[in-house]
């Protein structure tokens, strides 16, 4: 997973106060626990302050997301991130490092895709970006609501959606509604986008969570593969273990952070625990971070891919 938008972390002395938990209800009682676990802890009252005053303002992004991770620290709010994944119970840490590995394991990107709901009468449209964040919305409706869409409208359709994919680089074009509605809009796009398209009967957003897990498994696997590749070659590119791979993103060199434990256990890095040096040092030389799960032994569940 890319860790751009995580960069407000980098630099800041802490501590920091960090929290995932599902917001899809009772966040006041979640949050309440949280909160009195921190405070024994030892977290600022000002950073606390901030966390809940974040999570009274509801979803940051308006989304469809059902959990939400906060980082804070010195009162103020770093990272606000919508989780299309909820966590399974919740994470509260005050530490000297921020706590960034729950974002790798519950922002899970979506692909960037515009849905398009065509109905006899109009269509609605709407962008997506990687985060799951609506970006863009539009409404085609007929010139007339007693008849049904025209071919110059389904033209206008076509053109909105087509801007739409334009905008946001997406592979991935999803229309929705009945059947024949769907074809005639498919029919009336340009020939150079109709492989974009995936047509649904329900849902689009099942869909959609579908179609990006599927493409997060294979850019998964294609990392595990590509660090097989590097071991066997002894080409110096992939690397194993807590410090090898603590120095080589000091150095700048590591082009994606592998784990095969979302929490890395309780393992020590040089400066703190190793499920915070690795994912911070990550963010601040912009490298990526994968969790592979038990596709590839590592030692000490830790290895990298090197830039090169």
């Amino acid at each position: 997973m890319r860790t751009t938008g995580w960069h407000e972390v980098v630099g800041m002395d802490g501590p920091f106060v960090s929290v995932y938990l599902d917001v899809s209800d009772h966040v006041d009682l979640r949050w309440r626990a949280l909160r009195d676990q921190l405070d024994g802890a030892g977290a600022d009252p000002g950073s606390l302050a901030a966390v809940g005053s974040a999570l009274d303002t509801g979803l940051s992004s308006g989304g469809r997301a059902v959990g939400r991770g906060l980082v804070a620290s010195e009162g103020r709010v770093l990272i606000d991130a919508d989780l299309p994944l909820p966590p399974s119970g919740y994470t509260a840490r005050f530490s000297a490092l921020p706590y960034l590995l729950p974002l790798v394991d519950l922002s899970e990107p979506l692909l960037p895709h515009v849905v398009v709901q065509v109905g006899s009468h109009g269509a609605d449209l709407r962008g997506v970006d990687p985060s799951g964040r609506p970006v863009a919305v539009a409404s085609v409706g007929a010139r007339r609501s007693d008849r049904r869409l025209a071919a110059a409208e389904l033209a206008d359709v076509a053109q909105e959606a087509t801007a739409l994919v334009d905008r946001l680089g997406a592979p991935l074009l999803v229309l929705a509604g009945p059947l024949s509605s769907r074809r005639s809009l498919r029919v009336a796009l340009p020939s150079r986008y109709r492989h974009l398209v995936v047509e649904v009967d329900g849902a689009p957003d099942r869909a959609v969570l579908h179609l990006a897990g599927r493409a997060n498994q294979d850019a998964r696997r294609a990392v595990v593969q590509r660090f097989r590749d590097e071991s066997a070659r002894l080409t110096g590119r992939a690397v194993h273990g807590v410090a090898p791979v603590q120095e080589a993103l000091e150095a700048g060199t590591v082009d994606t952070l592998l784990l095969t434990d979302p929490l890395v256990g309780s393992r020590m890095a040089d400066g703190g625990r190793a499920d915070e040096v690795l994912p911070l040092l990550a963010v601040a030389s912009g490298a990526d971070i994968a969790l592979v799960g038990g596709a590839v032994r590592l030692h000490e569940d830790v290895g990298a891919l090197l830039a090169g």
